[in-house]
């Protein structure tokens, strides 16, 4: 009924990302030196939604991509009947699919009403955009063929230092010293973990990419490919929402769209698909896996655009890496790893320059907002 899809759609802008049209002029436009379309002042009721709305993206980023985590783990690192499953490509493929579905029905909720279809950037745009999000999941996916779980999560963690390096190039911006400090703080804490998460204190996984050591030097690759494509994506994202009025949606559903066709593309290329397929056919709980983990993975896009495009990619990245911190966690409980003391010293270490970071961050964001009223 109309009344109920009206209150439906109502609630789902509100708690995303507030009301908005298709252009989404004052969200896009923020933040950039040309002129504003209006100076709105900011009200404490302005505040509250904001806080309202960073801390429901928060639990909706944490939610989705640790069940996301756990699934990914255990399909990639555990045996279905005997028979394990090592196409990275076809399980990018299946998140990206059911993106387009969630991108697709999220707009018809959000725009009932046709509306004039906003300027958009080149198809090119998109295309550098999802070409770089399929590698960089896909390295994701490849990685954990050769690395445990918490490895491959906490090396991650570094992330936030090519996010701050290609945000100089992409979009121009420039960091204090003190966060290019953090950050080495951070990586400090990291190489503390590495060297204490040996194979003496890891439960090895049985693999044959990774017959000894599952620490190898072809994840740690992997995982630095997947570091440098994953921060281009996320300031790529930034910099076409600054200059272009699209929403979100628009951009998860363009992006995911032209990632579908491309992955499909090469699976049939390869002749990969049907032996996917048929895997799916003698193993039924995989197919559970690969829809829970797609309708996680296409959820927590909405979260992710979402951020970015209100908060940056900086606070994005923040938001995932406490999620990190939760996942190895749970990874620890749920599949038997084992930390040595030298590992939980450097992920406090780690974790420490994260929290001083967001909190330089916070003090930096009231100051500004103090100065504009």
């Amino acid at each position: 009924p109309q009344p109920i899809r009206g209150v439906f759609s109502l609630f789902i802008r509100i708690l995303i990302s507030g009301p908005f049209n298709s252009t989404l002029p004052e969200v896009n436009n923020k933040g950039l030196s040309a002129a504003p379309v209006k100076p709105i002042p900011i009200s404490p009721n302005f505040a509250r939604q904001r806080i309202f709305r960073f801390i429901f993206s928060f639990i909706g980023l944490q939610i989705s991509y640790v069940l996301w985590g756990l699934l990914q783990e255990r399909m990639m690192t555990r045996r279905y009947d005997d028979e394990k499953f090592t196409n990275s490509q076809f399980l990018v493929f299946a998140n990206r699919l059911l993106a387009v579905m969630v991108a697709f029905i999220s707009m018809k909720v959000f725009y009932p009403v046709a509306h004039p279809t906003p300027t958009g950037p080149p198809l090119y745009q998109y295309g550098i955009v999802s070409y770089a999000n399929c590698m960089s999941t896909w390295f994701q996916y490849e990685s954990l063929l050769y690395i445990s779980f918490p490895v491959q999560v906490i090396a991650k963690s570094v992330k936030t230092i090519p996010v701050m390096i290609l945000g100089k190039f992409v979009s121009g911006k420039t960091y204090p010293l003190r966060q290019y400090l953090l950050m080495l703080l951070m990586a400090v804490g990291i190489a503390l973990f590495l060297s204490g998460y040996s194979e003496n204190h890891t439960v090895t996984i049985s693999s044959k990419r990774a017959k000894q050591n599952i620490t190898t030097s072809n994840g740690l690759v992997l995982l630095i490919f997947y570091l440098i494509f994953d921060a281009f994506t996320s300031n790529y994202q930034k910099h076409i929402f600054d200059h272009y009025p699209i929403s979100f949606l628009h951009m998860m559903f363009s992006v995911n769209i032209i990632s579908t066709v491309l992955t499909f593309t090469s699976l049939a290329l390869s002749g990969t698909l049907f032996e996917c397929l048929s895997f799916m056919q003698r193993h039924h709980l995989f197919v559970i896996h690969v829809l829970a983990t797609s309708v996680c993975s296409s959820i927590g896009q909405l979260f992710i655009f979402s951020t970015i495009e209100e908060f940056g990619p900086v606070i994005f990245t923040i938001i995932m890496t406490m999620r990190q911190a939760l996942s190895i966690l749970l990874s620890c409980l749920f599949y038997g790893h084992q930390l040595s003391w030298i590992s939980v010293v450097g992920i406090n270490v780690a974790f420490l320059a994260i929290f001083i970071h967001a909190f330089i961050q916070f003090k930096r964001s009231k100051q500004l907002n103090s100065s504009t009223v």
